[in-house]
């Protein structure tokens, strides 16, 4: 498989439910006769027009085609700032900051996820990010535009309080889309860094309990025991910012990090120089004192799946185990994609499905770009992920129902990644 190639089975948005379950997807009412419509389409001819996100455009466009071949009517698609006529009513396709409280509204009633609503003479598609707007556009077609309650013979109306939500604390997105074959690449989004400090100057791994995120910083290592000393730094989340730092501790490379939830605590892997060691810090929420841990496994990234209990770990870009919380291991799958031969391997995360391999570009790489290196649970390799970022990555995480990575760029640069979702069509 090729770097950034995945499975391209038919995907539908209503499928995504809460988690990589596949819940029932509830069936649209038919609406009663007396109440009120949204017009979009009568006799064939278009009353609407498609005001669209400019990040959006090209599933603007499609979603469009999708309209006039069930209803045989041309929308003109807008962009955000264009005129439109008093009265024309509009489909509006994410986030439009000019509609100010209709947008304000829809943010502060979801989590993660799309809302559909009609708002007067406006019909808003919105999600909470691109990757969400598309699966919105995607169940409206789907559910919607092909329902002949709302759609036939060239009308497509809606109920005037047409309402249709999508929201979960714990999506597991990346999983739920990789489940069901979506092909995408990942949208870094920059959320904040932990810059340098007095000696620690080397950004490694980073973690998060959902509330806060931690981040490993070492200072200078020696070049043959690779001792050096290290540090946690405790950052909130969000709304992003410091809150603490831990007590320094010699963590050698400092290679990786995971935070254990049912120990509370994070956990620094050393690698190299000691790779049998692990440093543990409680989260009270306030950092303790490191406590140093010896293992019988060779470990340079780890990950801890609460849902599973167990611990996902690595070494070189070759290794891949699961470990319980006695750190003996459990199965030992090793690694079968070839990605350590042209990119640098780092650490590692997981959600309750499939554990990531960030990997880095060097000077072999033949695009200068990170992946995200996937294999479920059961030691199966899935594909990869690609990142449009010339950086070297360190670790990565879901946590608060969102995935990160943590990169090394004079500094710990924290990016939240999404999918880059393209609308597939609906309509035969």
């Amino acid at each position: 498989m090729k770097p950034g190639s995945l499975f391209t089975i038919f995907f539908l948005a209503a499928s995504l439910e809460a988690g990589c379950t596949n819940k029932p997807v509830p069936e649209e009412p038919v609406p009663p006769v007396e109440q009120g419509y949204v017009t979009l389409v009568s006799g064939g001819k278009a009353s609407a027009v498609i005001r669209f996100q400019q990040s959006l455009s090209s599933s603007a466009g499609t979603f469009a085609k999708d309209i006039q071949k069930a209803t045989g009517a041309q929308l003109e698609t807008i962009t955000p700032w264009a005129p439109v006529k008093e009265g024309v009513p509009e489909i509006v396709i994410g986030d439009i900051p000019s509609l100010g409280e209709i947008i304000d509204s829809a943010k502060k009633e979801l989590r993660h996820g799309y809302v559909i609503r009609a708002v007067g003479q406006r019909v808003l598609i919105f999600g909470t990010d691109d990757a969400w707007t598309v699966l919105g556009l995607e169940y409206f077609a789907s559910k919607v535009l092909t329902n002949p309650a709302y759609c036939k013979e060239g009308t497509f109306r809606l109920p005037e309080k047409y309402s249709q939500k999508q929201d979960s604390a714990d999506p597991q997105l990346i999983a739920a889309l990789l489940s069901k074959g979506r092909k995408f690449d990942l949208v870094p989004v920059l959320v904040g860094t932990c810059p340098r400090e007095g000696v620690f100057t080397v950004a490694q791994g980073a973690a998060s309990d959902g509330e806060y995120v931690y981040f490993t910083m070492k200072g200078k290592e020696d070049s043959d025991t690779h001792d050096s000393q290290v540090c946690v730094y405790q950052y909130k989340l969000s709304p992003f910012g410091k809150v603490g730092v831990s007590e320094t501790f010699n963590g050698h490379h400092a290679n990786d990090m995971t935070y254990d939830s049912k120990g509370r605590r994070v956990l620094v892997v050393h690698g190299s120089g000691a790779s049998a060691c692990l440093t543990a810090i409680p989260t009270n929420p306030v950092l303790g004192k490191p406590e140093l841990i010896t293992t019988s496994l060779g470990i340079g990234g780890i990950t801890y799946n609460a849902k599973r209990d167990i611990y996902g770990i690595t070494q070189g870009g070759s290794k891949y185990q699961t470990a319980g919380a006695d750190f003996k291991m459990i199965k030992n799958f090793g690694r079968t994609d070839t990605m350590k031969s042209t990119y640098t391997a780092q650490g590692m995360g997981s959600d309750d499905s499939y554990v990531y391999f960030p990997m880095s570009p060097n000077s072999n790489s033949p695009e200068k770009v990170n992946f995200l290196v996937v294999y479920d649970w059961e030691g199966k390799y899935v594909g990869n992920l690609r990142i449009p970022l010339n950086l070297e990555s360190e670790s990565m995480f879901y946590a608060a129902g969102e995935y990160y990575v943590n990169f090394y760029n004079k500094a710990a640069a924290l990016y939240r990644v999404y999918p880059r979702l393209t609308y597939q069509p609906q309509v035969k």
